[in-house]
């Protein structure tokens, strides 16, 4: 008797059916508008956190997931910069990906959709020879990696491509890459987006195969740009000049609109669901002006279905303090005004 109950014990601790644990969720896919509709409302975060350095603890805990998630947000947007922990022979440091997979691990815990985005956009701008080789070794990893994870974990393929990664250079690249994770992963939703930094005015430029039902197509929006990137650094002269940009008038607030009524067409026409990827303007813009910005942003994107990512939680275009470990209050406002953090 007690061997057979050890047995059975062990057979379902294999499934995931063991007393008092959970059931293992795994892989079930679901249409990419349905996921889109999940998502909801995120934040990109990590990119830039010494979390990633070899021996660095960084700033991210497990509380701030559960943050992110009591705050009412749905996904996080993972920023990874890849390519530097590739070895010679093209295989990804063994110690970041376990980084990785307890970033993973805590988005799904705290229930959030995890979006792995590969941000490696400025090299292969600069490099497009080399950079495609080296994206497909990202990918044959990653995918194979985290094949069985549930459907909220969505990959996104290139963040921003540009430079030499013109349209045409692109939409022969991205369906390599599309290839190489639907090897693993054949019906997961994949992000992808269109050239000149993911601008929506691109969008007509992206040819998708009619067949992949399972894409989410993205863009970026910083419009108008002499506003939200005021006083950055690595922006060109004209615009890190700048100080004391307003945003608000009746004009800038209608351009918005006008700007997403016409990616809602492209995706009625095209049958594809839309992900606003990142929006956000920066610490340097006036307060109020960054909320009316931001509210006006969201609003206009919550309207026409989009899911919706704020850039970012950390570093800058700041959305949470970690120096006060407390929401920006103003920003967190306009992203989500229905936040219960703000009722606290």
């Amino acid at each position: 008797m007690l061997r057979s109950a050890v047995l059975l014990g062990m057979c379902l601790l294999l499934w995931g059916f063991a007393p008092g644990v959970a059931a293992q969720e795994r892989f079930v896919a679901i249409p990419a508008a349905e996921q889109v509709a999940r998502m909801g409302t995120g934040v990109n975060i990590l990119g830039y956190d010494p979390y990633w350095r070899e021996g660095g603890q960084g700033n991210y805990r497990e509380e701030h997931f559960k943050a992110i998630h009591d705050a009412g947000f749905r996904t996080v947007r993972v920023v990874l910069f890849t390519f530097r922990h590739l070895d010679a022979g093209g295989t990804l440091d063994p110690a970041w990906l376990e980084k990785l997979d307890w970033v993973v691990a805590m988005g799904r815990k705290h229930g959030l959709v995890v979006i792995l985005d590969v941000h490696d956009f400025d090299d292969c701008a600069k490099d497009m020879a080399n950079c495609a080789p080296r994206l497909e070794q990202v990918w044959s990893q990653l995918a194979a990696r985290y094949a069985d994870q549930p459907a909220s974990l969505v990959f996104e393929l290139l963040n921003e491509p540009h430079g030499q990664l013109d349209a045409a250079a692109w939409n022969a690249l991205f369906p390599r890459l599309l290839k190489v994770v639907r090897a693993s992963n054949p019906t997961r939703n994949v992000v992808v987006g269109p050239v000149n930094w993911n601008n929506f005015r691109a969008l007509e430029q992206l040819e998708l195969p009619a067949d992949d039902r399972h894409l989410i197509v993205t863009f970026h929006y910083y419009e108008p740009f002499d506003f939200t990137h005021q006083g950055a650094s690595w922006v060109e002269e004209q615009f890190s000049r700048l100080k004391d940009v307003p945003f608000g008038t009746p004009e800038q607030v209608a351009q918005v609109g006008r700007d997403f009524d016409a990616v809602k067409a492209w995706s009625l026409a095209h049958d594809r669901p839309i992900l606003l990827g990142e929006f956000g303007a920066y610490d340097k813009a006036p307060m109020d002006s960054r909320v009316r910005w931001t509210a006006t942003v969201a609003r206009a994107a919550e309207a026409r279905g989009f899911a919706r990512l704020y850039w970012q939680f950390s570093s800058d275009f700041l959305l949470y303090d970690f120096g006060r470990q407390a929401w920006v209050e103003p920003i967190l406002r306009a992203v989500l005004p229905d936040s219960p953090e703000l009722e606290r």
